[in-house]
């Protein structure tokens, strides 16, 4: 059986305030929400049967499950080294640049590759691949930079923390990603050692299992190894 409407007269916006207002009662009662007949009308609808199919509504949107907010999204740049896809938060991330000269500082080597210059002013640039135990092929850092020709895909991140900037090269990046915090998964077992120390957690996109880099960490033993 079908509720039958709920029929208010509602003076208010003929006769009231949002009306003419040739309403007698408002001299003794200023406003329409302090006249016992507003209170009346309001009350009436509030215990009027609900309307055909509303209960059935707000009972699917209240078992449905939470939608993850804005604050429960994590922002990521997904870049490959070698064979390993790998992540960084962007609020670390300065600028991608294609790849540039690399300046060798004598007598320096292992993770640091040299010096770039970006935009005017010097970076170091390090060997991440080195740092987190991940071969690039068979080429040391001096032939990546120098003896050869960059592949189309290869390209810098230019990243700070704090006062530090870094410049890492990398093999292929992908777009700017966001997933749910909560899709981020303990590191594996197998994943290497120096990787997995410096590793927040995996993720799944586009079928392929991305390492989140832990950049206090990672910043911080960049700091201890390159003193």
């Amino acid at each position: 059986m079908t509720a039958l409407p709920v029929v208010v007269d509602d003076c208010w916006n003929r006769i009231g305030i949002r009306g003419d207002q040739s309403c007698p009662e408002l001299a003794k009662v200023v406003h329409c929400h302090n006249c016992p007949v507003f209170t009346d009308a309001g009350r009436r609808f509030l215990n009027s049967p609900s309307p055909p199919g509303y209960l059935e509504e707000w009972t699917e949107r209240l078992a449905a499950s939470p939608q993850e907010s804005e604050t429960d999204l994590e922002s990521v740049l997904i870049f490959r080294l070698h064979d390993e896809w790998l992540a960084l938060t962007v609020h670390t991330l300065v600028e991608v640049t294609p790849p540039r000269t690399v300046h060798r500082v004598p007598h320096r080597g292992g993770l640091l590759d040299g010096i770039v210059n970006i935009r005017g002013e010097l970076a170091l640039c390090v060997n991440i691949g080195r740092m987190l135990g991940i071969r690039n092929g068979d080429l040391d850092s001096r032939q990546r930079t120098e003896d050869r020709e960059p592949s189309p895909t290869e390209r810098l991140l230019v990243t700070r923390r704090d006062a530090d900037r870094w410049v890492f090269p990398v093999d292929e990046v992908d777009l700017v990603h966001r997933f749910p915090r909560s899709q981020l998964a303990a590191v594996p077992a197998t994943v290497r050692r120096a990787s997995g120390h410096l590793t927040r957690g995996v993720f799944d996109c586009n079928n392929r299992t991305i390492g989140l880099l832990d950049e206090v960490r990672l910043f911080e033993a960049l700091r201890t190894r390159l003193r």
